[in-house]
């Protein structure tokens, strides 16, 4: 098997490249999992805790918090260690290790300890999103078309199915997540073992087609920019965009039901609704976000992304209704489906050679938007009243729908990997 250092690509059959697909879907799915098993047993974290009521919210915003922070390192600390020692030996350890590594907060009792906990959550959970990110990547280069963006709909497929099991827990154990972090955390770890074995390994990549980024240093021309410099600066570019997505993406979540119950004066539980319809629409974009983005080329999907997703917190700002609330809501999920999984895609791609450390980079610039967007949405709710809240998010997107495109043109296009044997494309059929 060819390696990177001879320049060739590796022969694989379409077997094997499936088994990879179907590893870094269930990757997707395992993230989405492990943080629904998190989100279903905050409450009863809480109770174990002595976190209950007002009083405990500040404790629990530290540990989310320190989680959050530890996410930040770990997705750009990974990265180089990608890069060096390949996928399946990067991401396979987080996929055994971070569904078990909430269960000592279920028999902590301080604050310290829990945040401690909270720090080693974070870092493996920004590991394991860098790595399968990366591999996505290296899996999409095989068949030469977007498919990130159905690896990004299995992350709310396994939500939604783990939230279910998680919900069911909740309401019979009461008083400790030890249940749910023991038993869902044991049998993802378990099948992440499993599924860990079919990711890619360092000589199974494609090599990079350097010739193909744009930007390269070119040796008749010493005086142009390096191609390390180039991509650095397309790197932070991509980053300041996925950090307006993921704060935009946060506002949603987090002040979404307040806006429409106290904006439009609508129910707790109709308000509710709108976020669940954002999440299903954001599901069913990313489900055919790929085939749009290959039939009419993924800076077009970006940039009208942007403008769909503006369009959608302007109407649900604007519009003064609980129907047009929520069907701004469809458009702001429609909007935020594609935009992350497109641009670590081009990411990636920019320099296979280097993709961990660039998507690594890309990754840890927007989880800084799920750091500092509460904060900055707090300040528009305080000074222009919660009504305004889509304000922030409008302005976002539509700032991504004008740049987005302009850096999606520094990417090299899709192209089918070559067979040097038979001198022919080897493309990978879709089943």
């Amino acid at each position: 098997m060819a390696t990177h250092g001879a320049g060739t690509a590796p022969v694989l059959d379409h077997t094997r490249v499936r088994k990879a697909r179907i590893a870094t879907f269930f990757g997707f799915f395992q993230l989405g999992a492990v943080m629904l098993m998190w989100s279903t047993s905050t409450t009863s974290l809480r109770s174990h805790l002595g976190w209950e009521g007002d009083g405990g919210d500040s404790q629990f915003g530290l540990l989310a918090l320190s989680i959050g922070i530890g996410a930040a390192v770990g997705c750009f600390a990974i990265g180089p260690f990608i890069d060096r020692y390949g996928p399946r030996n990067t991401a396979m350890p987080t996929m055994v290790i971070y569904p078990l590594c909430y269960i000592p907060l279920a028999f902590l009792d301080g604050l310290v300890g829990a945040m401690a906990i909270g720090v080693l959550i974070g870092l493996l959970r920004g590991a394991f999103d860098t790595a399968f990110n990366t591999h996505g990547v290296q899996v999409e280069r095989y068949y030469g078309r977007p498919i990130m963006s159905a690896f990004h709909a299995a992350y709310p497929a396994g939500g939604f199915v783990l939230g279910l099991v998680g919900s069911a827990l909740a309401r019979h154990f009461t008083d400790s997540p030890a249940v749910a972090y023991i038993s869902i955390g044991v049998v993802l770890s378990v099948l992440g073992f499993v599924f860990g074995k079919w990711l890619l390994s360092l000589d199974e990549l494609l090599p990079p087609e350097q010739d193909e980024i744009p930007g390269a240093a070119d040796p008749a021309h010493p005086g142009k920019r390096s191609a390390t410099t180039a991509t650095l600066l397309v790197m932070i570019g991509f980053g300041v965009l996925l950090l307006g997505s993921m704060l935009s993406e946060g506002a949603v979540l987090d002040w979404g039901q307040e806006f429409v119950r106290r904006a439009v004066g609508t129910t707790a539980g109709l308000a509710a609704t709108a976020v669940t319809l954002y999440s299903g629409a954001q599901f069913v974009g990313r489900l055919f976000g790929d085939r749009l983005a290959e039939y009419f080329g993924a800076r077009l999907i970006v940039g009208a992304s942007g403008v769909i997703g503006a369009a959608g917190a302007l109407l649900a700002m604007l519009g003064g209704s609980a129907p047009l609330a929520l069907t701004g809501f469809v458009l702001l999920g429609l909007g935020l489906a594609c935009m992350a999984p497109l641009m670590l895609s081009a990411a990636g791609r920019r320099d296979p050679e280097n993709a961990g450390r660039n998507i690594g980079l890309v990754n840890a610039i927007g989880y800084v938007g799920m750091l500092v967007g509460p904060a900055a949405i707090t300040v528009v709710v305080d000074n222009l009243g919660i009504e305004w809240m889509p304000l922030l998010p409008a302005i976002l997107l539509a700032l991504i729908a004008i740049g987005g495109p302009a850096l999606m043109r520094l990417v090299p296009r899709y192209h089918k990997p070559v067979n040097e044997a038979h001198n022919e494309q080897r493309p990978i059929a879709a089943g």
